[in-house]
């Protein structure tokens, strides 16, 4: 929970609001709760009413209540859906990406067609509306709404409006990385799975210099070595060391094997027999030019 907030009287005290709300335990929650935690912060600092966060469709075409934060009854509430088509010119206005300033809502040209189905009925006189934008694209509004009477903002309220909607899109920004590390992660552990778990033995090379980067626990028994003693080794010295004509014999298989074809030879086990294999390979680009080369070789005396 964050500690009691006070509203804002002076430019230090909307520096000090902001930067407590910035602290990096701040987001170590959920989501959901990161937001909710804004928003009640929002209306306590400004001594508003009503402060909500609104999520826009990808079509744009409808504006959905993420969180609702009403100061008097301390309460938070959603699912209030605004469409376009009864709000064009509200909707327009929030696509140019500038915020929409009220300081009497009824009459303001870009927050009038809320009049009668929105404003009166929640008894809301002024607004300010920041977007809310995460690499660019227009996500959603922060809406910071006025019960009573209405009056003219201040700069330090409009500015801590401000303020607040980028900490949410810091949060949305942040939300979407811990998604894709998590995926990330997902497929490098289902990668790994697969090397280690495959029938064959694979030994990754770097493309350019043919040294081993990599090699699988099948890898491993085929070749009688560990994993680390293949690290940096020659491709070229799996098989018989100093044997020139062999050396060429590998290129010649290297090379049809970039290919996909699958190709047969000889491997050096580590008590010196040699295994008859069939070998298939890939080369696969990376960045910056890099190349790397995945052999497969599969044991010619063991079943299919």
């Amino acid at each position: 929970m964050l500690p009691p907030l006070k509203p804002l009287s002076s430019s230090l005290d909307l520096q000090g609001a902001f930067a407590q709300l910035s602290r990096k335990g701040f987001a170590g929650g959920s989501l959901d709760e990161t937001l909710r935690q804004l928003t009640a912060a929002t209306g306590r600092i400004l001594d508003i009413e009503r402060a909500s966060l609104w999520g826009l469709t990808a079509q744009r075409a409808t504006l959905e209540c993420i969180d609702l934060y009403e100061l008097s009854r301390n309460r938070h509430s959603s699912g209030v859906t605004l469409h376009a088509a009864h709000y064009p010119e509200y909707f327009r206005a929030l696509a140019r990406g500038e915020p929409i300033v009220a300081d009497n809502a009824l009459v303001h040209p870009c927050t009038q067609e809320f009049a009668d189905h929105y404003l009166l009925m929640n008894g809301i006189s002024a607004v300010i509306n920041s977007p809310i934008h995460v690499n660019g694209d227009l996500q959603g509004v922060l809406c910071i709404e006025r019960v009573g009477p209405h009056s003219a903002w201040t700069s330090m309220q409009r500015l801590f409006a401000q303020a607040i909607a980028s900490l949410v899109s810091l949060a949305l920004l942040q939300s979407q990385l811990v998604v894709v590390e998590g995926e990330l992660r997902d497929a490098n552990n289902l990668r790994r799975a697969l090397f280690t778990g495959a029938r064959d033995a694979i030994v990754i090379s770097d493309g350019h210099t043919g040294h081993i980067l990599d090699a699988n626990p099948q890898a491993e028994r085929l070749f009688g070595r560990r994993v680390q003693q293949l690290l940096g080794v020659l491709q070229s010295e799996l098989h018989a060391a100093g044997d020139d004509r062999q050396v060429r014999e590998l290129c010649t298989l290297r090379g049809k094997a970039e290919k996909g074809e699958a190709v047969r030879g000889e491997v050096v086990n580590g008590d010196g027999r040699l295994v008859p294999v069939e070998m298939t390979g890939q080369v696969v680009q990376l960045e910056q030019g890099k190349k790397i080369f995945q052999g497969v070789f599969r044991p010619l005396d063991r079943p299919v």
